[in-house]
């Protein structure tokens, strides 16, 4: 996407947003500016560093697309499909993202703070280092997903499937786990402090100098 077009779908967020008069022309706009975002992810030209703050993109297609650095925060994503995409240092803080597909995204860096991931699915995704303070993940699929040394503080995590995700050295203080699916999961060095684990599933979770809900460390 070129410059000139970047210019063309922020001018486009901002009166959607800012002038009364434009809301009527709200919902042909958001289409437009899909439309424009899901071709340019279709030719793979690049989208870094896109400013689509507030924008509604809902069920669009952005398969592969190369989203590093955009400006995504408030943005409604419901149902998006993001599979593959690159979306390293990315801001979705609260974004909507219930229901989308980032199946293998590189979401290394990025801030998903408040965002809504419920029912998402996240495996194989890349969110190392991420900050997930007041996401919303419970139901959210995060199979095989790389979470090192991920920002999980209080985080809803009930039901969360975290089958064989790498956990170590996660924040996951107060955060709520019940009945979420842990198997194969590695959390060596994780920080489990006063973390709801009834009835989450811990078979062959590896928890080696992980700290557990009552403050004791393991070896």
């Amino acid at each position: 996407m070129t410059s000139e077009q970047k210019k063309g779908v922020l001018v486009c967020v901002l009166l959607v947003a800012l002038v009364p008069g434009f809301r009527g022309l709200a919902h042909l706009n958001a289409m437009r500016i899909r439309d424009n975002l899901e071709s340019a992810a279709r030719r793979g030209e690049s989208l870094k560093g896109a400013s689509l703050e507030g924008a509604s993109l809902e069920d669009a297609d952005l398969r592969g697309a190369d989203l590093r650095g955009a400006d995504l925060k408030r943005a409604n994503l419901y149902g998006v499909d993001l599979r593959g995409a690159n979306l390293y240092g990315a801001d979705l803080g609260h974004a909507n993202l219930y229901g989308a597909d980032l199946v293998g995204a590189n979401l290394t860096g990025a801030s998903l703070a408040g965002a809504d991931l419920k029912g998402a699915d996240l495996s194989e995704a890349n969110l190392e280092g991420n900050d997930l303070t007041g996401a919303k993940l419970d139901g959210t699929i995060l199979r095989g997903a790389n979470l090192k040394d991920a920002l999980l503080w209080g985080v809803n995590l009930r039901g969360a499937n975290l089958t064989s995700a790498n956990l170590t050295g996660a924040d996951l203080k107060g955060a709520n786990l019940v009945r979420a699916n842990l198997e194969g999961a590695n959390l060596v060095r994780a920080d489990l402090t006063e973390a709801n684990l009834v009835r989450a599933d811990l078979t062959e979770a590896n928890l080696a100098g992980a700290t557990m809900p009552d403050g004791t460390k393991n070896p």
